[in-house]
């Protein structure tokens, strides 16, 4: 059972931010991670389980995933301090 990995198009702009480096390390966690089981990160209260939040480093992944169509869609990639508001 292998998930697809999606990006939300703003997330292009949130990794230019970042840098090649941590880019780069950022992504291979969440292909290594994340695709492996959605469910490892946290889900974000009051957003009813459909929002969650992956943890890489000081950054974080916000994300939301179907079990049925196999799906990951990352939302954001930000600094912990900047991403929840």
């Amino acid at each position: 059972m292998t998930y697809r990995l999606f990006f939300k198009k703003s997330v292009k702009k949130d990794l230019k931010r970042l840098g090649q480096d941590v880019s780069r390390r950022i992504l291979k966690e969440i292909r290594e991670k994340l695709l492996a089981d959605p469910r490892g990160g946290k889900p974000l209260k009051g957003k009813d389980g459909l929002l969650w939040s992956f943890r890489s480093g000081d950054y974080r992944v916000i994300y939301t995933f179907s079990d049925r169509e196999l799906i990951v869609l990352v939302i954001r990639i930000r600094p912990r301090g900047k991403v929840y508001r």
